[in-house]
């Protein structure tokens, strides 16, 4: 049936102590959640190549106009200020270069006094160089602060503000495609007795292996978060109110996984589909929410009935 989630390809999971070394950085996607790209100031290569083309003529233009050689260096600061407006270190290099040997040439051709060819040279370089290097540095430190705003220090998986920010692009992107996707709500069901009983670093051990074990389990394209204390969500594009079905299920057989062995440890597991249950991120973590506490109760009724049996 069309909108049901792919099954991941056959092979053997990890055991425990491949997945407690697991690290899974968020899910990114192509939008203000999204993995963002440089943006350019032009809205495509073919402008900027036209802007470039322009700015060095008129340096050149200027230069040919004063006949001085000393307005040669204007090209210097136009030049850097043309290579910002590329979005690859050797596009920024050949914008500033063409700058540069226009105004260049002109001043060797029609200046009385053009400025030395070897300085000429030195200072649009270095001053390339160190224009390369900062932007560099500073598009390092922007996506280590994104991905310290976006990522759970804990667990390495998407945070709570990454999620939403991810389902507000596949609201949009589903819209547009009349799509509907998936939100499941994961609660562990005995965490607070693995704190109580053998101490909170061993309640964190639990929660980065079932970070990674849902890492394992689900597709590249969805979203992994961890909502809050021992709370995750599992964004699925693409997934219809009958992809919810073996999605969760896929979801309880990874906590299965990494709690075999604890008898009080459990996952309950709650979906929302998007547009059925809700139109906005708020009312679909609401609905599965609710289903979740629903399927708590259940969990707790049928342990329930065992001990009054025996009673």
């Amino acid at each position: 049936m069309a909108g049901r989630r792919p099954e991941p390809a056959p092979g053997r999971r990890p055991g425990p102590s491949a997945r407690a070394g697991a690290r899974r950085t968020p899910s990114r996607r192509p939008s203000s959640a999204a993995r963002r790209e440089r943006p350019e100031l032009l809205a495509a290569p073919g402008q900027v190549g036209l802007a470039v083309a322009a700015t060095a003529a008129a340096v050149a233009g200027l230069i040919a106009v004063t006949r001085e050689g000393q307005v040669y260096w204007v090209s210097v600061p136009v030049g850097l200020a043309a290579a910002t407006l590329c979005r690859t270190a050797r596009a920024s290099a050949v914008a500033a270069a063409l700058i540069v040997a226009a105004a260049l040439a002109v001043a060797h051709a029609d200046c009385p006094r053009p400025p030395a060819t070897w300085v000429a040279l030195i200072v649009p370089l270095a001053s390339a160089a160190v224009l390369q290097y900062v932007r560099t540095r500073l598009e390092r430190d922007r996506d280590g602060l994104r991905d310290f705003a976006l990522t759970d220090p804990l667990t390495r998986v998407a945070n709570r503000r990454a999620l939403l920010a991810a389902a507000e692009h596949e609201i949009a992107r589903h819209r547009r495609a009349e799509r509907p996707f998936a939100v499941v709500m994961i609660d562990l069901d005995g965490f607070k007795q693995v704190n109580d009983r053998y101490g909170h670093a061993a309640g964190d051990d639990l929660l980065r292996e079932v970070a990674a074990a849902l890492a394992h389990a689900m597709r590249g394209q969805d979203t992994v978060a961890r909502f809050g204390g021992d709370e995750f969500c599992v964004l699925a594009p693409d997934t219809d109110a009958d992809g919810t079905g073996p999605l969760c299920a896929r979801v309880s057989a990874a906590i299965r996984g990494v709690t075999a062995g604890m008898q009080h440890v459990r996952g309950s597991v709650g979906a929302a589909v998007y547009p059925e249950d809700g139109a906005d991120p708020a009312a679909l973590i609401d609905v599965a929410d609710a289903r979740l506490l629903e399927a708590k109760r259940i969990l707790y009724r049928e342990r329930e009935r065992p001990a009054r049996r025996a009673a």
